[in-house]
Order: C-alpha cells, then sequence, then structure tokens
C-alpha cells in the first residue's frame, strides 16, 4: 500500500512537518562527457523566452539522466556521443519542450470512463440505447454513471426523469451533461437523495423543476449535483487506476508532459500516489483541491494536509518566503500598486511527479447553462444573471485565507461578472496580504468586460486559456447568440487582447469537457489559436471566429511550453530546451513552421520524453543507435 494514499493521512498527519526544501529539478551536468541519448539531425526549437527562438533552430540535442545535457548543431553534439549513447537520426523533424497541459481532467476522465459514453449520442434514443445496454452489461454495478450528454438534444422542456427511468428504474442513474455542469438523473436517484418539490435550491446550484414545481431529474452546477452524488458510493480508488492507466499513455501519445488536473478528489489524488509509487505515471501531475462553498475557510486545514503531504517543499508564509521582483509581464506596465517585490528562489521539490499545491473554486457555470454569471442580464432570459456558487464574502474570505497561506489559486469564472469577482477577490488578498509571487489563475474567461482587461496583467495573473474552444460552431447558433445577443456574443475570448494588454495566458484542453469536438491534442489547441478555424473536419464554417484575435505561431507554443512551466514555479526547470533543465521534450513528424496555420493538428507526436525517459513512441520513431 502507497505511503502517500490519502486514506492513511489523516492518521500520519501530525507528525509530517512542511519544509522548505529549496531544491531543484534538474541533475547537474554529469561527471561523464557521454549522453544517454543523442536526437541528432532535426530542427530543434527551444522556445527561450525573450529569444528569437524560432529563427535560430538547433539541430541536436543531447540528454543525460533526467537532464538536458547540450542542445547544439549535429556537429557540436558529436562529442556527446559514446560506446553506449542511443543515437536517433531525426531527418529533420521537429523538437519541442514537452506540452503543458495547464487546464486538464484526468481524474475526472478516468471517472467518466467507469461508466457510459453518451458523447457521441445524437437522439434521445441513442442515449436510452446507450444505457439499456450498458446496464445489462454490468448488472452488478451499483450505480449507474455517463458522461457527454448534449443539451441541445432536448426542446425547451429538456431532459427529465422519466426517459431515465423508462429505461432503469430500480437503480441510481447519474448522468453528466457534456460542459460537466449539469447533471441528469432518475427518478430513484431523486429518491434516495430525498429530493422533492420542498427541497429548496442549495447554494450554488439549481434543481431544475416543471410548472407544478416537482424536479424534473436535472441538477445545475456542483452544489446540486452533490446533494445526489453524496448519497451514492464512489467509484473505488482502484476502478479509478484501472482508468487512468488507460488514459495516461494518451497524454504521453499527445506529447504532454506536465498536466494540471483542475479537480481532484480524495480517490483521485490516491490513485495517482499508488500510481506514482508504482511507477507508472508517465505525465507529471498538478492536482488542484477542490474548495467546497459549504465549508468556505472551515476546508483549509484539509487543504493544507494534502499540501504537506504531496507537496512538501511548497513553501507557505510562515516558512518566510519571499517575494520576487522581476515576474515577467507583471513590471513591464504601469501597475496599479506601487509595492516593491523581492526574490523568490526556485522551490521545485523532488519528491515525485504528483504534486498539489493550488485550491481551485468554481465561481460560476456555464453559459449554455444560462448559470454562467453575466454582468447584464441574458438576453433571452433577462430575469437571470447567472449563477455565483459562493456567498460573496465566503468567496473573498476564501481567497484572501488561501493566499495568506501561500497557496496558489486557480477560478473557474465564465462569465464577465465572474471574471470581475475573481479580480476582485485577488484585488482585496494582494491589499490583505501584500503582493507576492503568487500565479494565481482564473480558467476559462469567455467573457471579460473590456475595462477590466488590464487588470489581468496589473494583479500578475494567469489567464488559464483553452483555444480548442476558440471557434464558430452550432453551439454559437443555438446558444451564444440567442443568450448572449450579437454584441456579447462577437466579444468571446478575447486572446489577444488580454496579451496585448501585457496579461499571461497559459494554454489548456479542458479535457474530457469539450465542444462538438473533444479533444486532448495540445496541437489542435494551438491550430486554433493560430486559425479561429473549426475544429471538426467536416465543418462547413471557413470563416475565422473573431479574427483580430488571432495571434501568431510562436506565442502559441510558447503557452503550451514556457508559459505552462511559469504557471506551475517550475520555468527554471522546464518548458524550454536548455542545458541542464529537465528533459521534457517531444518529437513531432513535421515541423509546423512550415504548415499552413489550418493544417497545424495535421503532424504527429512521433516521440515524448518524460525527465530522459521515453514515455511514447510510435512506429516511425527510428530506434536505430549509430
Amino acid at each position: 500500500m502507497s505511503e502517500k494514499r490519502f486514506s492513511l493521512f489523516l492518521l500520519v498527519i501530525c507528525l509530517l512537518p512542511v519544509t522548505l526544501t529549496g531544491l531543484v529539478f534538474a541533475d547537474e551536468p554529469p561527471g561523464s562527457e557521454f549522453a544517454d541519448i543523442v536526437l541528432m539531425n532535426g530542427t530543434v526549437y527551444t522556445v527561450e523566452y525573450g529569444t528569437d527562438w524560432q529563427e535560430t533552430p538547433q539541430e541536436a540535442i543531447a540528454i543525460h539522466g533526467r537532464s538536458i545535457l547540450a542542445v547544439d548543431t549535429n556537429s557540436g553534439i558529436k562529442q556527446y556521443i559514446g560506446p553506449d549513447t542511443q543515437v536517433h537520426d531525426l531527418m529533420g523533424k521537429m523538437v519541442l519542450p514537452g506540452f503543458i497541459d495547464t487546464h486538464i481532467h484526468l481524474g475526472a476522465a478516468a471517472q467518466i470512463m467507469a461508466g457510459v459514453d453518451l458523447l457521441s449520442c445524437t437522439s434521445l434514443s441513442e442515449i436510452q440505447s446507450n444505457l439499456s445496454d450498458y446496464a445489462e452489461k454490468n448488472k452488478d454495478v451499483p450505480v449507474i454513471r455517463g458522461f457527454g450528454w448534449n443539451y441541445f438534444l432536448f426542446n425547451e422542456s429538456g431532459p427529465h426523469k422519466e426517459m431515465l427511468d423508462e429505461v432503469i428504474s430500480n437503480k441510481p442513474v447519474i448522468l453528466t451533461s457534456f460542459d460537466g455542469h449539469a447533471t441528469w438523473v432518475n427518478s430513484r436517484a431523486l429518491e434516495i437523495a430525498k429530493i422533492t418539490d420542498s427541497t429548496p435550491d442549495p447554494t450554488g446550484g439549481k434543481i431544475e423543476r416543471d410548472a407544478e414545481g416537482n424536479p424534473t431529474g436535472v441538477l445545475r452546477e456542483m452544489a446540486a449535483s452533490n446533494l445526489v452524488t453524496s448519497k451514492v458510493p464512489p467509484l473505488t480508488i482502484a476502478q479509478i487506476k484501472e482508468m487512468l492507466e488507460k488514459i495516461l499513455p494518451k497524454a504521453s501519445e499527445a506529447g504532454i508532459t506536465t498536466a494540471d488536473d483542475a479537480a481532484v478528489s480524495p480517490e483521485i489524488i490516491s490513485a495517482f500516489a499508488d500510481l506514482e509509487d508504482e511507477g507508472k505515471l508517465p505525465v507529471r501531475v498538478f492536482g488542484e483541491i477542490v474548495a467546497l462553498p459549504e465549508l468556505g475557510v472551515e476546508e483549509i486545514p484539509l487543504m493544507e494536509a494534502e499540501r504537506s503531504i504531496f507537496y512538501p517543499g511548497y513553501p507557505t508564509i510562515e516558512e518566510g518566503y519571499s517575494y520576487i521582483d522581476d515576474l515577467p509581464g507583471l513590471l513591464d506596465g504601469e501597475s496599479s500598486y506601487n509595492i516593491t517585490l523581492s526574490t523568490l528562489p526556485d522551490y521545485s521539490d523532488d519528491e515525485g511527479l504528483f504534486r498539489i499545491q493550488t485550491g481551485k473554486l468554481f465561481l460560476d457555470g456555464v453559459i449554455e447553462g444560462h448559470t454562467g454569471y453575466l454582468i447584464e442580464p441574458y438576453t433571452d432570459e433577462p430575469s437571470t444573471y447567472g449563477t455565483i456558487n459562493w456567498d460573496v464574502n465566503k468567496f473573498q474570505d476564501m481567497i484572501e485565507a488561501l493566499d495568506s497561506l501561500g497557496f496558489q489559486i486557480d477560478i473557474h469564472a465564465i462569465g464577465d461578472g465572474a471574471v470581475r469577482m475573481c479580480l476582485d477577490a485577488y484585488q482585496n488578498a494582494q491589499e490583505k496580504n501584500g503582493i507576492r509571487d503568487s500565479r494565481h489563475k482564473i480558467s476559462h474567461i469567455q467573457l471579460i468586460d473590456p475595462t477590466d482587461v488590464h487588470r489581468i496583467h496589473d494583479l500578475g495573473i494567469i489567464a488559464a486559456l483553452q483555444p480548442n474552444w476558440f471557434y464558430y460552431d452550432e453551439n454559437f447558433d443555438h446558444v451564444s447568440l440567442p443568450y448572449l445577443g450579437k454584441e456579447r456574443a462577437h466579444q468571446m475570448y478575447a486572446l489577444k487582447t488580454i496579451l496585448d494588454s501585457g496579461g499571461m495566458v497559459a494554454f489548456g484542453t479542458d479535457y474530457p469537457v469539450g465542444t462538438d469536438y473533444l479533444t486532448y491534442n495540445p496541437l489542435d489547441g494551438i491550430r486554433t489559436a493560430v486559425s479561429r478555424l473549426p475544429l471538426p473536419p467536416d465543418s462547413p464554417i471557413t470563416e475565422p471566429y473573431r479574427p483580430e484575435e488571432l495571434i501568431d505561431l510562436k506565442t502559441a507554443i510558447e503557452a503550451y511550453t514556457y508559459w505552462g512551466a511559469y504557471t506551475n514555479f517550475m520555468e527554471n526547470s522546464t518548458g524550454t530546451l536548455e542545458q541542464v533543465k529537465l528533459a521534457d521534450i517531444v518529437v513531432l513528424d513535421s515541423d509546423i513552421f512550415s504548415l499552413p496555420p489550418e493544417d497545424i493538428n495535421k503532424a504527429k507526436v512521433i516521440a515524448t520524453y518524460l525527465e530522459g525517459k521515453q514515455v511514447f513512441a510510435d512506429a516511425e520513431f527510428s530506434a536505430d543507435t549509430a
């Protein structure tokens, strides 16, 4: 049994001191001049921040142990080739730092895979058929779970419990929508949770009701969904592990070497910890602990305990960590604060591949559910502004408290109203606690009021965005235009605007949450960021969405590499290809700088290295040793 098993940590937490290690990730240059692995005759883009790296690629890279020994020309790298060095002839192929996904849900994807896949369903009858088939094949499963149903398969009355009762009535059915913000359940699930016409909506959630006030079976947002999910047995750690072992190799196949899992439960934490102890973790994972609105600051001791086990080197205010004075992008313009910052040493610890340093808060919902929180009301429902999952005062208190304890914070914010609340809370924390190198995040930012854009820069916030959403699709006509109105619908996903204001941007996928084209491939996101064209290959749309928000390829790559590393306080250890840094490397079959923007995602990952270890290679990647 793993020493890091979450189920045990409460028994020993008082015996585990939190220490500031000051360790660095990468190995020191070895005494031997010979490399373990050499990649030669390629196009090696180092992505060194602040340089014109795309104009001056190298040809070869040498790896020793976990680290990069050298990046040089072919002739310059030959001195590192010894009798036991494995040499790969890349024949001109492209080499980049490993991709860093700053917003993905690996644990949630594992949980989803343990149930019914509804993502491909295009009708109610297809959903019912899939449920029936699954129930017949899994008669011993106490709860029928599923993921991926789409709001737009139903008329205005929406899905309801009777549609599920027709198929399964003797056990609870719990189906999560494709965006993760609504749960559709049958009557048995409502019965177990004791949800009736007299059950009040929980704070930050909504129980959908029919004209007579009876629950329809649709529960909006986590607070409402938890009314049911908390009353049924969760998936076991063993089940989650089994599914993660199927998912994680796909991340490596996509070139992902670091992933920020944006919502981890105790079971997911235990599964990751066990996989690492068993040597089965091919991706570096930063888990984000979800803070529950109903608990608020009362949850902080538990969050601190989790962090102390899974990131013991992470500093807290009490340990006297200092502040940074050279934060890229923060001080190169006019700031709202005249505060002098000091220097923060690198504090990446060397304990393993799974860490926890971040607290995660879900502030609002999603536009398609009328739960994304807006400054002005919804166009099609003028009586609503959306949903705030937190009491405003509790939210500010939580942000201030987590910030004072040295947590990095990530907040889900879709609507412009929610984004403004995030910025206000971060500003309040800075005013109360002082400015530090927090690297707090706001995830998604589907809408931001133009007057708030500069505040991302001024407050040193990282905009964690998912560019694979940035195009016209059927949801635009069905949701964005009628729900938001024309003006706001054409203000979404202001990527270049944020960058031009000096804001820091890091990319991710949000997988398995998606639009009509589900993807965990960073090349899809890069392609969309530079083209704003639909990802589905059969889309009839040929015009980019908001072409004024297009960015160049260099910037898009940096958002998936250097700025991802920066987000995780690892820019001195990974994110670029430089001597002594960790050998986190991805090899592509073609140079995407030579491809038309719309074809960038046609390039394929042919090899991925994590800390010098090959975690993926396809048949195209030569294994010949010189």
